[in-house]
């Protein structure tokens, strides 16, 4: 009993803390809902403005009845471990209330409309919808690729640039919430920090709406693909996604600007102060540029041997494997037609993802990279034992610790996978591809996979407990697993 009381009283002086960041970005989605809104309004659409209304209408009263929780909170002394769970809780709740929408507009199912409400926001892709258009109003389609473009940078982030003053609270959170093994300091403000890379993020996408106008898409559709590209999301508004427009000129931008969302956001910062050779000299870029050229000149190479004219090879690979690599899942060729290596190439994209700092899925190239040089390390010492030689991505060197946790990050990230892949094999009776590119495809928050998800498919055949499953696995691949995985752990739990 004692213990209880304890725990219960732990619980209460927390709830503020807890509560009030919830009810913050809970807010922030009745306003991208209201958004969406005037959107079908200006669309001609009054049935999905009112749809988003009703549901704007339903998450403000959430919202407010958090913040009533929250009022007195002390944000700037958030502890790490109460910042691990502002986070948890905030894209928990943020994928539960996103699929209010479709259940009111599209008469979705409870397990279909959390993970298409989780798909969007983990920017991940994947759909169970197999008719995209018909199915749903201009309103719902603003909302389904809005959230992708507040998921990509990360809502969380979005809060702490836009919080008056965090403090320590505020580094927590950030450092929380940003992908990637390593979180570049951008300036000695973590606020000024996420406020910088929100910028770059806007600016990017607005950069792209322009492009894409002029290259002939309707202001609505350029605006929407622009938030799936610059997000890596992949939702479209096109049955056959951005191969729907036929348009040369619009996949070579998307193509452009999938590449730039896949590259570190904090280079930005100090390409303004030094100039853009700093992407070069960054290992990381160096080689996410390379792979991505290299791959993409075989697979047009390949396809070009397998008939397809050369300019449309061209752009079909490069399309394709930026799209992969990135994790955006946007496509124009059904690649699972095409030539077996060309299969095999992209396979590896689904593990690497592209550079950390950005919004792509994968478990980030520059873990790859320190995996590959302390395997080069090992195989040298072993046949030279007293030789000393530490690993480095660049000039810097990676210490034991930073070591330990990329490969504690992959062993949990392939586990995933594995557990991911039984269940739906399992529960679902299908085919082994299918059952493991459904798992991988969601944890890599890459969407589109090979076998009955390829990327001409959907993954709306699932059974609700498997979709439910696979949502799961989308929110652990896009937090990195450890911010949702600490949760389960007793010692988290206690003082």
């Amino acid at each position: 009993m004692t213990r209880a009381r304890w725990r219960f009283g732990e619980l209460r002086e927390d709830l503020p803390q807890l509560a009030r960041p919830m009810g913050l970005v809970l807010i922030g989605a009745a306003v991208a809902m209201c958004a969406a809104a005037m959107v079908g309004l200006a669309m001609d659409s009054p049935e999905g403005a009112r749809d988003m209304g009703i549901s704007a209408a339903a998450v403000a009263v959430l919202a407010g009845i958090a913040l009533a929780l929250g009022r007195r909170a002390h944000l700037e002394a958030i502890s790490r471990r109460n910042a691990l769970l502002v986070v948890a809780l905030c894209w928990g709740s943020l994928c539960l209330v996103g699929g209010l929408p479709f259940l009111i507009g599209a008469d979705f199912r409870v397990s279909d409309a959390i993970f298409e409400s989780t798909s969007g926001f983990t920017t991940t892709g994947a759909t169970s919808l197999p008719e995209i258009e018909d199915r749903l109003n201009p309103a719902l389609h603003f909302w389904r690729l809005l959230m992708h473009w507040l998921g990509g940078m990360g809502i969380v982030v979005l809060f702490v640039a836009i919080l008056p003053a965090l403090g320590v609270g505020g580094k927590h959170l950030y450092r929380s919430e940003v992908p990637g093994p390593r979180k570049r300091g951008l300036s000695p403000r973590i606020r000024e920090s996420a406020s910088f890379l929100w910028k770059v993020y806007v600016v990017l996408t607005c950069v792209e709406i322009v492009a894409l106008w002029l290259a002939g898409l309707p202001l609505f559709e350029a605006t929407t693909h622009a938030f799936s590209t610059v997000a890596t999301g992949g939702f479209s508004t096109q049955n056959a996604s951005a191969g729907g427009f036929d348009l040369a000129g619009v996949e070579w931008i998307i193509t452009l600007f999938m590449i730039i969302a896949g590259m570190n956001f904090g280079l930005f910062h100090d390409a303004l102060r030094r100039g853009p050779a700093v992407f070069w000299r960054d290992a990381q870029t160096r080689a996410y540029l390379g792979i991505l050229g290299c791959v993409a000149a075989v697979i047009a190479v390949v396809l070009v041997i397998d008939g397809n004219a050369a300019p449309e090879a061209a752009r079909d690979s490069a399309f394709q494997t930026a799209s992969i690599m990135t994790g955006t899942g946007l496509g124009t060729a059904d690649f699972e037609e095409w030539p077996s290596v060309t299969r095999m190439l992209l396979l590896g994209f689904y593990f690497t993802g592209a550079c950390s700092g950005s919004t792509s899925g994968g478990m980030k190239l520059s873990r790859v990279m320190v995996l590959v040089k302390a395997a080069v390390a090992e195989l040298r010492r072993s046949f030279r034992p007293h030789r000393v030689e530490p690993v480095r991505v660049g000039r810097a060197a990676v210490d034991p610790a930073t070591l330990g946790r990329i490969l504690a990050f992959m062993g949990v990230y392939v586990l995933a996978v594995g557990l991911g892949a039984i269940w739906v094999a399992l529960v679902e009776g299908v085919d082994g591809t299918t059952s493991l590119m459904a798992s991988l495809a969601c944890v890599s928050n890459v969407g589109p996979g090979y076998g009955l998800v390829g990327p001409t498919d959907h993954f709306g055949f699932f059974s609700g407990p498997t979709k439910l499953v696979l949502s799961s696995l989308m929110l652990l691949g896009r937090l990195e697993f450890l911010t949702i995985l600490a949760l389960f752990t007793p010692g988290f739990w206690r003082r």
